[in-house]
């Protein structure tokens, strides 16, 4: 039985574990934590067939400049002097443009559908509750400009073969019974689905070793040894190394690192962001739910609500940035005046890091200078949405199978 050590244990380094063992792989699982926390365990919960628009949209970095100087803003990148952040800046500058949503938006639809059919797959298994429910996502804005933004992405997703309603800020209000909302309108995408993300990636550890799946926890990888286009061995932290047969790297914004060890460059960027957790709040949206101009995601789970958002290209900056956790909480009550910013005062704030490309497109496939490595990584915002897909696409592509969906755009050398 060929051996795979997947080296990350997020959404997407589990996913990958699940389906290759599944195809009958021997796996081990390498994370550098307990896996208790991470960006998988943070995230907004939704399984997002509506999020077809990659990050690098024309009108994109118009916003984000205007973004850059306002302290609350969804938006920032830390000024640095660093050649690796320069470089991906540019790429994403070159991305922004028609021809790169053009040949996204059939992609990220189908690859969130995949994901979403895979979702409906494990809450169907016996003993594995997720809280996960098909209820839809409202995506609400205040601005006719907003409007006008997210009435042409809807009808887009009209074409794509989505299930779409445009509503005005009565039918909003007739839809979302729980609170008052202060809105111009809506777009409600009946296909969108969510999760507790806590609760999966607790569910599927524990399947996996049920399944015989092992894990080496609290183990940080930082080297490879290679030879001939193979990984060898990898290497830990500790002193101690371990042979291998086929490697996975979904270690998420740290793969680049890891990469540049074996002379491969990667453009990819840490994307801090935030959220709290309420428990069991008396007031909560009936839906999930985006506000659109800020940026904020708000995700009922179970009892629970999730209100998460910002994107800070920090360098990996350890530090709570008050001010835009401020701005996040101004934002709810702007859109559902009956939720004070002061409720959230008192709560533990989660933060971690989303791994960004230029484009908007995760990394999913075998680098071309190393045979036995295959690359899961760059799914910013929508690692929740796009693991299971992710995972098996990654199953497939070291069974040497045809895959589900087209690699050739995520092909990790692309750049």
């Amino acid at each position: 039985m060929s051996k795979v050590h997947v080296i990350g244990g997020g959404i997407i380094g589990l996913s990958s574990a699940w389906f290759l063992r599944k195809e009958g792989f021997d796996v081990m699982v390498i994370d550098r934590t307990d896996l208790a926390d991470g960006a998988s365990h943070g995230n907004a919960g939704m399984i997002v067939p509506s999020h077809f628009m990659p990050l690098a949209s024309p009108g994109v970095v118009s916003q984000g400049i205007k973004w850059m100087f306002n302290s609350r803003s969804p938006f920032f990148v830390k000024p640095r002097l660093d050649i690796d952040l320069i470089q991906w800046l540019w790429k994403f500058y070159r991305s922004c443009s028609p021809e790169n949503v053009n040949r996204s938006v059939s992609l990220l639809k189908d690859f969130n559908e995949l994901s979403k059919d895979l979702y409906r797959d494990f809450a169907s298994k016996e003993g594995f509750e997720f809280c996960f429910e098909e209820n839809g996502l409202l995506m609400l804005f205040k601005s006719d400009q907003a409007a006008e933004e997210e009435e042409k992405i809807a009808e887009r997703g009209k074409a794509l073969g989505l299930e779409v309603e445009i509503l005005d800020k009565e039918q909003v209000q007739k839809k979302e019974k729980n609170l008052k909302t202060e809105v111009v309108g809506g777009v409600f995408y009946a296909g969108d689905t969510h999760l507790y993300p806590n609760l999966f990636i607790k569910e599927t550890v524990k399947h996996l070793k049920l399944n015989g799946v092992r894990f080496k926890t609290n183990s940080e990888v930082v080297d490879f040894n290679q030879n001939n286009g193979l990984i060898k061995e990898i290497r830990y932290e500790n002193g101690e190394s371990e042979l291998v047969d086929q490697v996975v790297l979904a270690t998420g914004s740290w793969s680049a690192k890891l990469l540049k060890k074996i002379g491969f460059k990667l453009l990819l960027q840490d994307g801090k962001g935030y959220s709290v957790t309420l428990a069991e709040p008396e007031l909560k949206p009936a839906y999930p739910t985006i506000l659109s101009e800020e940026k904020v995601a708000m995700t009922p789970m179970g009892n629970d609500l999730r209100i998460g958002g910002t994107l800070e290209i920090s360098n990996f900056d350890p530090k709570v940035n008050r001010n835009r956790l401020k701005g996040i909480f101004e934002n709810v009550a702007k859109y559902f005046p009956e939720i004070e910013p002061k409720t959230f005062k008192a709560q533990t704030v989660w933060h971690g890091f989303r791994p960004c490309t230029p484009d908007g497109l995760p990394y999913v496939g075998r680098l071309p200078t190393i045979k036995n490595l295959t690359l899961a990584t760059g799914h910013a915002m929508m690692g929740m949405s796009l693991g299971p897909a992710t995972g098996k696409l990654v199953a497939q592509i070291i069974g040497n199978k045809k895959t589900d969906l087209n690699l050739t755009i995520m092909n990790p050398d692309r750049f």
